[in-house]
């Protein structure tokens, strides 16, 4: 499938600490996907002043350069699917 997104990342039972995406521009969406057999996560924007319930098969989209954030671990399986764009691939496609 074609798109618009230059890196996916998968993770897999770990802590995403508060971050911001360093290497996107802010005009740029990531979207975050979890999925799993867990009961129920969090996940925190802190200078949005919000922490979001995250149940498996939620999507959430925003500025992962603008927006800090992260996703709390649960005790059972848990898998997040984040797309996202950094401005070094489009450079060195030359697009």
């Amino acid at each position: 499938w074609a798109s618009v997104f230059t890196t996916l990342t998968i993770v897999c039972n770990w802590n995403l600490l508060l971050h911001h995406d360093s290497l996107s521009r802010p005009q740029w969406f990531d979207v975050m996907t979890t999925f799993g057999n867990y009961s129920v996560a969090s996940i925190k924007m802190p200078n949005l002043g919000c922490e979001i319930v995250y149940p498996a098969g939620c999507m959430v989209a925003g500025s992962g350069r603008i927006i800090r954030h992260g996703l709390d671990l649960v005790d059972d399986d848990q898998m997040a699917w984040v797309w996202y764009m950094k401005d070094d691939v489009h450079q060195f496609m030359d697009v």
